[in-house]
């Protein structure tokens, strides 16, 4: 899987209007992997389906937990520290998590074995749902449809 087009795609995904500010929602409200789920937008767009989420949430499991959760609880106390070389450091930490949310990226890449899926929502809707996260269907179905409308795709 092509590294860089997966990073150009979450990158797009990520910036347009909504999407972020939805993504860390619910990344606060049930723990979900943003990366990953932006992960499955781009299998979904490819005509493409992880043959397994569970393989693919142990393969990134470890460094999502020692490295990139502690540097967003770091970057995250430092937001309201009013000293200047706090805020320093805060970007210094910010583009540091940014950096280890590109590994994660690649981790899966490496990992991914996929199935043709005729679906471009399948691997999306097997990501975010009740059997995953703390999210009745409802939740699950309008967030899926708020991205999917919010990136202009089907």
């Amino acid at each position: 899987m092509d590294q860089e087009e997966v990073w150009a795609f979450t990158v797009a995904m990520y910036g347009r209007d909504g999407v972020a500010k939805l993504c860390l929602d619910l990344q606060e409200r049930c723990d979900l992997d943003v990366n990953m789920l932006l992960f499955m937008f781009f299998l979904g767009q490819k005509g493409l389906a992880p043959l397994s989420i569970s393989a693919l949430e142990a393969s990134v499991r470890d460094w999502r937990e020692n490295v990139i959760k502690p540097l967003r609880q770091t970057r995250r106390y430092l937001r309201d520290d009013g000293r200047a070389s706090a805020q320093e450091l805060r970007q210094k930490v910010k583009s540091d998590e940014l950096q280890a949310e590109r590994i994660e990226q690649h981790i899966l890449c490496e990992a991914v074995e996929t199935v043709p899926s005729d679906d471009l929502m399948a691997a999306a809707h097997a990501y975010l749902s009740p059997n995953r996260f703390a999210l009745d269907q409802q939740a699950c179905d309008k967030a899926l449809g708020d991205l999917t409308r919010m990136m202009g795709i089907a």
